[in-house]
C-alpha cells in the first residue's frame, strides 16, 4: 500500500513567507520601526500565550466568545493565544509601574491570532504594529499618536489624499446613550456593539437589533442616526452631551489644524471601536481608493486598563496597524517597491581551481557590507548567468585566468549590459556607490 504523504498546504488563514515575501515583510517592518523610533518609542515583546482571564476582562465579547484560540494547558490553566497586544503591554507596564520613567513610549510588531473567516485584508494570523503611549492625560498624547500614525503611511510614499482619519470620542457615545437616551449601562454597551458592526449588516437588521435593545422607544433609530451624522458645529444640539466633552473635541481639532493635519482628519461620531477598554478619543484611518475603501487601522485612549493589575491608574493611548491591510493599501496605490537582489553580487565559479581565490574576493566584498552569492561548483558559464538572471542579480564578478594573473576582476553590470576590468578595490567601490545612491 502506497504511503500517504502529508499535505503541503498551510493552515487556513495563515501564510508561508518564502524569500520574496519575507523581503517584503522585513521592508514593511523596517519602515514602521524607523518612523516610531524617530518619535522616541522603544521596542518590546511579550509571550504569545496569556491567561484567558486577561482577555475576558476587557477585550470585546465577539473576540473572546468566537474568535480567540484558547485551550486548557497540562496544568489545568485556561490560556489563550494572543488575539491582540494591548492587554499584554498593559500587564507588562503594570508589573514595572514604579520603575519606568514616564511618559512610557513602547512599540512592538507581534503576530496575533483570531479564529475568523479569512477574507480580503483579514487572516487568522497576522502581524501588527502596536504603538502605545502611557502617562499623558492631556490630548497632546492623541496629537502625537495621530501624527505618528499618518507619518507611517507618508514614509511609504502615500499621498495625503490616499487616506482619511476619522475621529470621535467615547464620552460622546456614553453621554448620548446615558443622558440623551436614558439608557442603562448594559443597554448602552449593547447598542455600542451594534454600531460597531453597523456597516457589516443590513439596515433592516440594524433597526431590528436597536429596537430589541431599546424597547419602547420607536424613535431610537432616528435619534441614533442623527447623532451618528452630527458635525462638530451641531454637536451642541445633541441631547446629553456635556460642555466639557465639546471643548475637548474642539481643542483637539484646533491643534490638529495648527499641526497641518486638519485637512486629513474628519470628526465622525460613527467611529466605534470594538474593544471594551476605550475611554476617550477613538480613531480609524480609511483608504480612500474605491478599490480598497475600508478601514486600515485605528486606536484610541484607554485610561482604565492598567487598573486591572494595579491600584494606580495610568492613562494610555495607542493604535494597531496590521501588515495585511497595510500591504493591501500599498498595493492598491502602487507603493510597493521592487525588492529584488540588485544589491547582491554574484561570483560564478569558472574552474574549481579558482575557488579559494573567489572565496577571498567574496570575503572582501562582504567585509565591505556588500552581499555576495558565491557559486560552490564550476558549471558552464551560460548556466551560471541564467541562474544570476533568475535571481535578479545586477552585479557579476568574473575571475578567469587573466584576472587571477593580473590580480583584477571583470565587473559585469547586468542592468546596463556593460563590463569593465578593474582592481578588487575599484570594483567594490563602484558597486557601493550605486547601492548607496
Amino acid at each position: 500500500m502506497k504511503e500517504q504523504k502529508l499535505t503541503t498546504a498551510n493552515y487556513k488563514g495563515t501564510r508561508d513567507f518564502f524569500p520574496d515575501q519575507m523581503k517584503l515583510r522585513n521592508y514593511l517592518f523596517s519602515v514602521m520601526k524607523q518612523v516610531v523610533r524617530s518619535y522616541g518609542y522603544e521596542e518590546y515583546d511579550g509571550p504569545m500565550i496569556e491567561s484567558l482571564d486577561l482577555y475576558r476582562a476587557k477585550t470585546g465579547e465577539e473576540i473572546v466568545g468566537k474568535q480567540i484560540y484558547n485551550f486548557i494547558d497540562k496544568g489545568g490553566r485556561e490560556v489563550a493565544i494572543r488575539p491582540e497586544m494591548t492587554p499584554t503591554v498593559a500587564r507588562m507596564v503594570a508589573s514595572k509601574l514604579r520603575e519606568l520613567p514616564r511618559p512610557i513610549r513602547w512599540f512592538s510588531i507581534p503576530n496575533l491570532w483570531r479564529y475568523e473567516q479569512p477574507g480580503h485584508g483579514r487572516l487568522r494570523e497576522h502581524w501588527q504594529l502596536n504603538v502605545d503611549l502611557f502617562g499623558v492625560n492631556h490630548h497632546r498624547a492623541e496629537l502625537e499618536i495621530l501624527s505618528l500614525a499618518c507619518d507611517i503611511l507618508f514614509a511609504f510614499g502615500a499621498p495625503r489624499t490616499s487616506f482619511r482619519v476619522k475621529v470621535s470620542h467615547r464620552a460622546l457615545l456614553d453621554e448620548f446613550f446615558l443622558n440623551g437616551l436614558n439608557l442603562k449601562p448594559e443597554q448602552a454597551q449593547e447598542v455600542s456593539k451594534i454600531l460597531d458592526k453597523k456597516n457589516k449588516i443590513t439596515q433592516d437588521e440594524y433597526k431590528a437589533m436597536v429596537s430589541k435593545s431599546i424597547p419602547g422607544d420607536s424613535e431610537a433609530v432616528t435619534k441614533i442616526d442623527s447623532f451618528l451624522s452630527a458635525k462638530i458645529e451641531t454637536l451642541s444640539t445633541i441631547p446629553g452631551i456635556k460642555e466639557e466633552t465639546l471643548k475637548i473635541i474642539s481643542d483637539l481639532f484646533s491643534d490638529l489644524s495648527e499641526m497641518g493635519l486638519g485637512d486629513m482628519v474628519d470628526f465622525d461620531p460613527s467611529v466605534v471601536r470594538g474593544f471594551d477598554y476605550y475611554t476617550g478619543f477613538i480613531f480609524e484611518i480609511f483608504d480612500t481608493s474605491p478599490e480598497n475603501r475600508r478601514s486600515l487601522y485605528g486606536g484610541g485612549r484607554y485610561d482604565n486598563l492598567i487598573g486591572l493589575f494595579s491600584n494606580e491608574e495610568l492613562s494610555g493611548t495607542g493604535f494597531g496597524l496590521g501588515d495585511v491591510t497595510l500591504q493591501n493599501f500599498l498595493q492598491t496605490h502602487g507603493l510597493l517597491p521592487n525588492l529584488g537582489n540588485e544589491n547582491t553580487v554574484f561570483i560564478p565559479l569558472l574552474d574549481d581551481a579558482f575557488f579559494l581565490k573567489a572565496q577571498s574576493l567574496a570575503g572582501k566584498f562582504r567585509s565591505g557590507s556588500v552581499g555576495v552569492d558565491l557559486s560552490l561548483q564550476s558549471q558552464k558559464m551560460g548556466k551560471q548567468l541564467s541562474y544570476a538572471e533568475k535571481k535578479g542579480y545586477r552585479w557579476i564578478l568574473l575571475l578567469g585566468e587573466d584576472e587571477l594573473r593580473d590580480n583584477t576582476v571583470t565587473l559585469k553590470d547586468m542592468l546596463n549590459r556593460t563590463q569593465e576590468v578593474c582592481s578588487w578595490e575599484q570594483a567594490l567601490q563602484k558597486v557601493k556607490e550605486v547601492i548607496v545612491s
